[in-house]
């Protein structure tokens, strides 16, 4: 009986250092960069931006506004009705209620894929947003592109 009761103790040891020793790494991820900062900030105003930058350019991927990188710089703007249906999506994407919103995007057209059936080649665009600046659920939100890296 003693054998098995040793071997329960040092079980318990042992998951017990395990524990405190993952903890103390989570707890190290926490811990700020060299620069002081944390590495993931976590305010409202910086997530809702994060948030908001991260869904315009998932989105940007399906739609065609019918431009050309010759119209790059292209200035998105909740006053351009052309850009109300993406809006819109937005604001359903995301939740948040966008007040207005205008977004500098650099437009880049490349190749896509040839079209079997009538050997059409394709071109695409690819979307950068190059500045954003928004009031979003009540508050103003900017972001300059290199903010999040």
């Amino acid at each position: 009986m003693r054998g098995l009761t040793g071997r329960k103790t040092a079980l318990l040891s042992t998951l017990a250092l395990v524990a405190a020793l993952s903890a103390g790494m989570l707890a190290g991820c926490a811990e700020p960069s060299e620069g002081g900062t944390s590495m993931a900030s976590t305010d409202p105003v910086t997530m809702t931006t994060k948030t908001l930058v991260k869904t315009a350019t998932n989105e940007m991927t399906l739609v065609d506004w019918d431009v050309t990188a010759d119209e790059s710089p292209l200035t998105i703007s909740s006053d351009d009705a052309r850009f109300a249906d993406y809006l819109a999506s937005l604001e359903e994407l995301t939740g948040f209620d966008i007040e207005s919103i205008t977004m500098k995007v650099t437009v880049t057209e490349f190749a896509g894929a040839e079209i079997a059936a009538t050997h059409e080649n394709v071109t695409d665009n690819m979307y950068r947003i190059d500045a954003l600046e928004a009031v979003v659920d009540g508050q103003t939100i900017t972001y300059a592109d290199g903010d999040f890296k």
